[in-house]
């Protein structure tokens, strides 16, 4: 009788254990923002800030749906150039729905730069050589699907024009 309880005990726990953790996923902040409303997005990328957004990019431990739901806040980040190597690392991927979401997110940002706008933010050309060669990469990968070559492709023009090195 004790060892089928004891069974029993393990099985709730494994449950209580998935559950929390599938709950944990599902309260995340940047899934209230279902809906891509700029308002809405920068409220929550105001809420959660800049580094969080860039962090949940870039993990691949969280689920795809947060990380889609960070891929498409970035451009209402404060800083969105900051997202734009962890966004061109998730569209030179082959995820189906991440990498064009991502490809798109960066072309969006990119299309969104201006060189007054960086100034306010002290940002040097420089620190955004890493994202743009990045960028680059997804623009030589011939395997690389054609509407992400081409935010690529669009995207380094931007940074190029911009003083990007």
């Amino acid at each position: 009788m004790r060892a089928r309880t004891t069974k029993r005990a393990w099985i709730g726990i494994g449950i209580v254990v998935i559950a929390a953790s599938a709950s944990a996923q599902d309260t995340d902040p940047l899934l209230a923002a279902r809906s891509s409303d700029p308002l809405e997005l920068g409220r929550v990328v105001d809420r959660v800030g800049d580094d969080a957004v860039v962090a949940r990019i870039a993990s691949e431990e969280l689920g795809a749906d947060v990380r889609l739901a960070a891929v498409r806040a970035a451009p209402a980040m404060h800083a969105p150039e900051r997202a734009l190597e962890a966004l061109a690392a998730v569209a030179a991927g082959r995820d189906p729905d991440l990498a064009p979401a991502a490809a798109h997110a960066m072309l969006d940002i990119a299309r969104a730069l201006d060189p007054q706008a960086l100034d306010a933010r002290e940002v040097m050309r420089e620190e955004l050589a890493p994202a743009r060669a990045a960028i680059a990469a997804i623009l030589d990968d011939e395997s690389a699907r054609g509407d992400i070559r081409r935010a690529a492709g669009i995207s380094v023009e931007i940074l190029t024009s911009l003083g990007v090195p």
